[in-house]
């Protein structure tokens, strides 16, 4: 693996530079939405409060980006999550086991603000990527919630959970959780 720099960096301190570094980074591992990341843009819906940048030689090759949130639960009450989302590594990179270090620097960095949860909504497809770093199916729950096009979801397909500071067991189970904010 190559010799990574990690960081965590707050979104009130990234340059232009860093954001536009960023947003080429995001159009080569999100093609589909290559048009998005233009310029200094470097998020696609909700802008992270903080992101868990990789860099080598100072070039970001591995980010995710994730904000302090509740989401509220439809039987009542809600639930603190760093809510999680942008995570990719540079396709010249994948492979080389960066993914999963980066899941692991993300882990540190959610922990570190105290957050019991990492919560995540993903593509079936990489369910078992998000699982090589302790994230677990929560099984049976929706996500209602904004999408990046600003129109309410209801997401049927898989939402993770990262136990961070609490253990899977206090997650709420059999209820539709609710992201009032848009996806990061």
């Amino acid at each position: 693996m190559p010799d990574i720099e990690w960081t965590l960096c707050w979104e009130a301190d990234l340059s232009a530079e860093h954001h536009t570094a960023l947003a080429a980074l995001f159009a080569r591992y999100y093609p589909n939405d290559h048009a998005t990341f233009t310029g200094a843009r470097s998020w696609m819906g909700a802008r992270p409060e903080a992101r868990v940048i990789g860099f080598d030689d100072g070039r970001p090759v591995a980010h995710l980006g994730f904000v302090r949130r509740m989401l509220r639960l439809e039987s009542g009450g809600s639930q603190l999550v760093g809510d999680v989302g942008l995570v990719g590594v540079d396709p010249d990179y994948q492979g080389t086991g960066l993914g999963r270090r980066l899941l692991a620097e993300a882990a540190a960095a959610l922990g570190s603000q105290g957050l019991p949860f990492g919560f995540l909504t993903c593509a079936p497809a990489v369910v078992g990527f998000y699982a090589t770093g302790g994230w677990q199916q929560a099984l049976g729950q929706v996500t209602r919630m904004i999408d990046t096009e600003l129109r309410p979801e209801t997401y049927t397909g898989p939402a993770l959970v990262l136990p961070v500071t609490a253990p899977f067991s206090a997650w709420p189970t059999g209820q539709t959780i609710i992201r009032d904010g848009l996806e990061v």
